[in-house]
């Protein structure tokens, strides 16, 4: 069983994998525990990965030399992750850095089909008047892909090609995110469990890069009890 769960898994090397400048990374911090986006500016095969520096509020976010980090990206439908260290910080002609370059890079193959059951409060907003009185909306996710997912209300929220605004929390790697998704309802039907409850089938659009590398994180970890 679990040559079959790992069967997607391959070592491989940075260089091969053409990541683009300006590509997006997630990278976690353990202490203190941190998750934070950079992007890619450049690479030298063998010496160091070049990154911008991470920014929160506007502000950017000290990495020491020599701390460990995490790092995980979304290429095509791969996800990269490997674990470095921080090797230098320039400050000019503007701030970047070093991070030891990876060694040890293991790749996940992942299907847009990939689904997970599960139960996850959310939030459901919106920025138009759907006449549905007050947001936002308590349900919860009963499925989840890195598409879309079925959710679970005791009140309606909106009809087929609606737009909305679903906001969760989620837990990768240890670290907690949380997410805003904009997502189109596509269909709506009344729950079978007797429940009084009505299911709708969301479409995720406009995903950001960081958001689709989170839930694909998400959903492997959960799928296969990571």
């Amino acid at each position: 069983m679990a040559d079959e769960n790992n069967q997607n898994n391959s070592q491989q090397l940075f260089e091969k994998l053409g990541v683009s400048i300006g590509a997006p990374l997630t990278i976690e911090t353990v202490s203190p525990s941190r998750r934070m986006n950079v992007k890619v500016i450049g690479y030298f095969v063998g010496k160091s990965l070049l990154v911008s520096p991470p920014v929160k509020d506007g502000k950017e976010q000290l990495l020491e030399i020599g701390d460990i980090v995490a790092v995980r990206m979304l290429i095509r439908k791969q996800i990269c992750a490997f674990e470095t260290r921080v090797k230098y910080r320039s400050l000019q002609p503007y701030s970047y850095y070093h991070l030891e370059y990876p060694t040890e890079l293991v790749s996940l193959q992942v299907r847009s089909s990939e689904r997970v059951d599960i139960h996850i409060p959310v939030q459901i907003d919106s920025d138009f008047d759907i006449g549905t009185d007050e947001w936002p909306k308590s349900a919860t996710i009963t499925n989840l892909s890195k598409t879309g997912a079925a959710i679970s209300s005791a009140e309606s929220f909106g009809e087929a090609g609606h737009e909305v605004i679903v906001v969760l929390d989620i837990e990768v790697s240890g670290l907690k995110r949380s997410l805003q998704l904009n997502a189109v309802i596509r269909n709506k039907e009344s729950a079978d469990d007797g429940s009084g409850n009505i299911t709708f089938g969301v479409q995720f659009v406009d995903l950001k890069d960081e958001d689709t590398l989170s839930l694909t994180s998400f959903i492997y970890e959960n799928d296969h009890g990571v």
